[in-house]
């Protein structure tokens, strides 16, 4: 009897893992999606520009 309490304790905290997970997930997917699509400007397309966004952060999202 108290095995098989303690399997369903087990597989309900695992589901409940896999869930939060899931979301924290999708949410820090999201979040680099948004970072990644960004407006074409003149610095995309010149080296002084690409290196200067680079160096901000702004060229590509750290994410990937």
């Amino acid at each position: 009897m108290w095995i098989g309490m303690g399997m369903i304790v087990f597989f309900v905290s695992l589901i409940t893992f896999l869930i939060i997970n899931a979301s924290y997930e999708v949410g820090r997917l999201n979040e680099c999606k948004r970072l990644r699509i960004i407006p074409f400007t003149d610095k995309l397309f010149t080296w002084e520009g690409i290196l200067e966004l680079n160096g901000k952060g702004e060229y590509q999202p750290r994410c990937l």
